[in-house]
């Protein structure tokens, strides 16, 4: 008579190498499967950026028959109390203080 084989209750743990056990925490996974998604929004917004400063500084042709764009700011224009020095060429403010409303 044969005797019958001794198995594992089903509580024992179940029997791994080293190996097999590390695999389960350790999946090789690709570390740039995310950046293609990044590197396309990344050349969109660069493109729209490039796109705006062409707008902004008018190197594009986008001028009105006026000389005026839509996009970039308006030139300073100079107040009544600003001078410039040919000498230093600087501009100054002298005038200022003449130009102000006394306070009453």
């Amino acid at each position: 008579m044969q005797r019958p084989s001794i198995s594992a209750p089903p509580s024992a743990p179940v029997k791994r190498s080293a190996a097999a056990d590390a695999e389960q925490f350790y999946e090789e996974k690709d570390p740039e499967a995310g950046l293609v998604p990044l590197s396309v929004i990344c050349f969109v917004l660069s493109a729209v950026l490039m796109t705006v400063q062409l707008l902004g500084s008018d190197s594009a042709g986008f001028v009105d028959k006026d000389g005026s764009s839509p996009v970039k700011v308006p030139e300073v224009l100079r107040q009544e109390w600003e001078t410039f020095s040919k000498v230093s060429a600087t501009w100054s403010n002298d005038k200022f203080a003449g130009t102000l409303k006394p306070i009453p």
